[in-house]
């Protein structure tokens, strides 16, 4: 629990520095606005094409585990996009950005460090086969799903045709693209690239939760909408219930490593859900749901450790 506090006190700290600078007037909105868009531009992109780029797929890749982990983060996916769209009467693309955040987890900042220090360094192998899910598939399936909401009641033809020219203009789908291009290929950076992108990809984290605090300072009451209890619901419950039970029914996955995986769902929703939130408009409850279910984060997370590594 000690060790648990202490990782996620530094996130909630960054959150609160954001929160007190927007506050105290020490910056303004619009500076929060723009540090967002270096952040989803810029530092998130050389996060995922660094990462990708240095994956040794040959020889990390465990078939059963994306499968598994791939199919219980869809069943959390399409479970709150239903729930959503089809309940609360939501937007496809609000719908479809809440699916997002009940299915995407902290892998590299709440999960990674938490894993490595119970399980040692089988968690070196579940880390990037989850994040190669939640980059591969969810991320670009999320994109996919708002841009087909937003082309209008033209023909399927012209919707796909636009759908697909706004994507391969986005630079995390270029990242992501990229990084698995060089990751197949065997391909490296030049030294110089490397050190570039490692800094770039320093930034996102710090820069990320500042933009979530700033996004808090200026939450409205209409922010604070019922939708947040379904995203934080399925986040935090579904997601790991339904990874759980895929490991159960997908053979061929190491019972250590199946646990690993089980935790990775457990913990709270991606740093930059609020900021990838921005486009289409609902960033103040995407940002209420990362606080509260990283808070409880502080309270699930033993009870789930417990329970796999016993």
């Amino acid at each position: 629990m000690y060790e648990i506090v202490t990782l996620m006190l530094p996130i909630l700290l960054l959150i609160g520095l954001g929160l007190f600078a927007v506050k105290s007037r020490m910056i303004n909105p619009g500076h929060i606005e723009g540090i967002a868009s270096f952040v989803l531009n810029f530092a998130l992109p050389a996060v995922l094409l660094s990462a990708l780029a240095k994956q040794d797929i040959s020889k990390s890749f465990n078939l059963g585990y994306v499968l598994a982990y791939g199919t219980g983060s869809l069943v959390a996916f399409f479970g709150v996009l239903a729930v959503l769209r089809f309940w609360l009467k939501r937007p496809m693309d609000r719908a479809s950005m809440g699916a997002f955040g009940a299915s995407m987890s902290n892998s590299g900042f709440i999960a990674f460090p938490v894993t490595s220090i119970v399980f040692g360094e089988i968690a070196l192998l579940a880390i990037p086969l989850s994040m190669l899910i939640e980059n591969v598939l969810i991320m670009p399936l999320t994109f996919m799903l708002i841009e087909w909401a937003n082309s209008g009641k033209d023909s399927a033809l012209s919707v796909l045709r636009q759908t697909a020219s706004r994507l391969v203009r986005m630079p995390l789908l270029l990242a992501i693209a990229c990084g698995l291009t060089m990751a197949l290929l065997e391909l490296s950076f030049p030294a110089p690239i490397v050190k570039s992108l490692d800094m770039l990809a320093a930034a996102s984290a710090p820069a990320a939760l500042f933009v979530v605090g700033g996004v808090i300072a200026t939450l409205r009451p209409t922010d604070l909408q019922i939708d947040i209890v379904p995203v934080v619901l399925g986040k935090m419950l579904l997601h790991p219930v339904a990874v759980f039970a895929a490991f159960l029914v997908i053979p061929g996955v190491p019972a250590q490593l199946a646990a690993v995986g089980v935790v990775i769902s457990a913990v709270s929703m991606v740093t930059i859900y609020p900021i990838l939130s921005r486009r289409v408009g609902m960033e103040g409850s995407a940002a209420a749901s990362l606080v509260i279910a990283t808070a409880l984060c502080l309270i699930t997370l033993p009870f789930v450790l417990a329970m796999v590594a016993s």
